[in-house]
């Protein structure tokens, strides 16, 4: 009875040490693992720098290196816009009787053999028809004050009511204005101190 329990014994013991080593194998290695979730079928995506939306900056309302200066832009402004003292073949662009300005456009107007060398200088025909030319070099318009009882005289422009295209007729800056576009005739402008002092349409046959 002994030699059968011992050996009871020592079967249960074997079995019990083979139970362990299982069991310890069960929670090393052997431990199943959570479930990889399935590739995906679809094609891979790759984020690139292009991909990646970029900052628009905004756009300064200054330009560069530009510096404002209104006392001394105004000033520079009033000097460009003034003419020399003296008497000046213009072009008028534009009248402003409320205002009593007057925006013009200064030019040469030559005769005799000046106006003949500019006109072949330019490309015209040379001598010109009637011995003059007109030539603006620099299409800048500038606006001037025309002071009170400062004498506007037209010619052509008057025609209609005296019937001579030569006889000078007096005008105030309104009935000027009242003629609506007068580009088209050319006029001497006298200035004194950056004033319109005179206006006179320049007859041209």
């Amino acid at each position: 009875m002994r030699g059968a329990r011992r050996r009871t014994t020592v079967t249960l013991a074997v079995a019990a040490c083979v139970g362990l080593v299982a069991c310890s194998g069960a929670t090393s290695g052997g431990a199943p693992t959570s479930p990889t979730a399935p590739a995906s079928s679809g094609p891979a995506t790759t984020t690139t720098a292009a991909d990646t939306p970029t900052p628009t900056a905004t756009p300064s309302t200054t330009p560069t290196g530009a510096v404002s200066n209104s006392a001394t832009s105004t000033k520079n402004a009033a000097a460009e816009a003034a003419l020399a003292d003296g008497r000046h073949a213009v072009v008028v662009t534009e009248v402003d009787a409320g205002a009593r300005l007057v925006t013009v456009d200064v030019v040469q107007f030559l005769t005799g053999d000046a106006a003949a060398k500019a006109a072949k200088e330019d490309g015209g025909e040379s001598p010109p028809p009637n011995d003059y030319w007109i030539r603006n070099a620099n299409p800048k318009l500038r606006t001037l004050v025309v002071l009170a009882g400062a004498p506007i005289t037209v010619n052509t422009l008057a025609a209609e009511e005296t019937g001579s295209s030569t006889q000078d007729v007096r005008k105030s800056l309104t009935q000027l204005a009242a003629y609506g576009d007068v580009s088209g005739r050319l006029f001497q402008v006298t200035v004194r101190g950056g004033k319109v002092i005179a206006l006179a349409e320049q007859y041209l046959p």
